[in-house]
């Protein structure tokens, strides 16, 4: 892998140009074949982003009604952003044009540089003397470029075989294109917005670094996202040292590729990354305040409950409310794996509970912890016993497990606790199985700044990575 000289300063306005262009080129359209890359990009651009957009082939002729023009020298000023689809070979070519139209904003998403050998990186490292020398801030080669929502989207997968999450406020940056696809598919499917996705591909001259620090200073921004395959020598401790600057103010988290023997060699053969040592990127990432997640389910809850700026737990006390005993014992191995703790309760915070219940049901409901308050509690018995149980100086977080089938739960709980839980300093999320037929509760907690998880694990892990950065935040002082 190839990149810009270690400690350079970047310019940073070259990725908000890209982020947000006023107008583009699609190098590499094809005047036959309308599904090609390029000519998918170029749709994308012209008509679903409503982009003034110029396809460029050295044949020339009309795609989508519109002319192509021979070259970028040839198309009209004030292109901000030029997309490069063509074959590795004739990159260099077109990016010295792009320098010389005054471009400053590139994506590269060509393949067969750094990934495939010798050959290749030589090829990169041509490309990457070419933008630095014209100021161009280039995003890959060998990767699928950027989506911004409302914005910007250069993938090269056609918008019907691919969801794109609403705008929010989780920026994810990838070294491959294919995790980043699956990723977006999720966070629509779990409705979690995201500010931007970033694929870096090879990473040649922008890396991951550069779009932490921009995302740092973007305060729609709550939370970093990062899937990194390796480092070159010396951008570890450049990316973990970045982070530390970012952490205090928002979250990042990182999924790490390429822990075993076999993802080492397939880094290396994906994008040219160097994997480096587990364990000590691990205490690296902890040491500055990178949240490792380590796998794809604890990159969702991470994710979404960080996408709500929840508040901190600063403890590992877990109180947890149910109406099923079962869902109660599952949570609390979850919670033991992570490290999490159910601190029994006194018998006189068990009176304490039992005396805010409906005198009805205070004899069936248990209070050890987690508390069973039985299928026969209502709206108010949670309410109540949520209240009493964030008085707790034993207690750092609640965990709600609802299973809305009890009789007395009506649609409007998730609005209810979510506003109990306002009147706490204390973390609360949520469990509520994720049915259509309980859209209105899940969306009741959520519009009121509750995260919702769709199983009792992920509900665990939420907790697990609020607690991981208050315990961050708290050991430099932040807090």
């Amino acid at each position: 892998m190839v990149s810009c000289p270690i400690g350079r300063e970047f310019d940073m306005s070259g990725l908000a140009t890209m982020l947000k262009p006023k107008s583009t080129a699609v190098v590499g359209v094809s005047t036959t074949n309308p599904f090609s890359p390029g000519n998918v990009i170029f749709r994308k651009l012209c008509f679903e982003n409503a982009l003034p957009t110029y396809p460029i082939n050295p044949k020339g002729g009309v795609v989508e009604g519109q002319k192509v023009f021979k070259s970028i020298t040839e198309a009209p000023e004030g292109i901000e952003l030029a997309v490069i689809s063509v074959p590795s070979r004739f990159v260099p070519g077109v990016l010295r044009e792009c320098g010389e139209k005054g471009i400053k904003s590139v994506i590269v998403v060509s393949g067969g540089f750094g990934e495939t050998g010798e050959s290749g990186a030589s090829l990169q490292s041509e490309i990457v003397d070419i933008a630095n020398e014209y100021g161009i801030t280039m995003v890959g080669p060998n990767c699928i470029g950027v989506f911004v929502p409302d914005c910007v989207d250069t993938f090269f997968l056609p918008s019907e075989r691919v969801a794109r999450p609403r705008r929010g406020s989780v920026a994810i940056v990838s070294q491959s294109g294919g995790w980043l696809v699956e990723r977006l598919e999720e966070f629509a499917a779990r409705n979690v917005g995201i500010a931007a996705a970033i694929s870096i591909g090879n990473q040649a001259q922008t890396n991951v670094t550069d779009f932490v620090k921009y995302f740092g200073e973007d305060d729609n921004v709550h939370v970093i996202l990062a899937y990194i395959e390796g480092f070159e020598e010396g951008e570890g401790r450049k990316f973990v040292e970045t982070c530390a600057k970012v952490a205090p103010k928002k979250a990042v988290v990182v999924l790490k590729g390429g822990e075993s023997e076999a993802g080492h060699r397939a880094t290396q053969s994906h994008t040219s990354s160097l994997a480096g040592d587990m364990a000590v990127t691990a205490a690296a990432f902890e040491q500055f305040g990178v949240i490792r997640a380590v796998d794809e389910d604890e990159v969702m809850a991470y994710s979404k409950v960080f996408s709500f700026n929840p508040k901190l737990m600063k403890g590992l006390g877990v109180g947890a409310l149910t109406v099923s005993g079962g869902h109660g014992v599952i949570s609390t191995d979850e919670a033991s794996h992570y490290g999490l703790q159910f601190p029994p309760f006194s018998q006189d915070q068990q009176d304490a509970l039992r005396s805010v219940m409906t005198p009805a049901y205070q004899g069936i409901a248990s209070f050890r912890n987690p508390c069973d308050l039985t299928g026969s509690a209502s709206d108010i018995d949670f309410e109540k016993v949520l209240d009493r149980m964030l008085t707790f100086d034993s207690i750092n977080a609640a965990l709600l497990l609802l299973l809305p089938y009890a009789p007395g739960i009506s649609l409007q709980i998730g609005t209810r606790l979510a506003n109990v839980a306002k009147t706490h300093d204390k973390t609360v999320v949520a469990y509520v199985p994720n049915l259509y037929k309980y859209e209105v509760i899940i969306r009741g907690f959520e519009l009121n700044g509750i995260p919702v998880a769709d199983t009792i694990e992920e509900a665990v892990q939420m907790l697990n990575g609020i607690r991981k950065r208050t315990d961050y935040l708290i050991r430099i002082g932040a807090v």
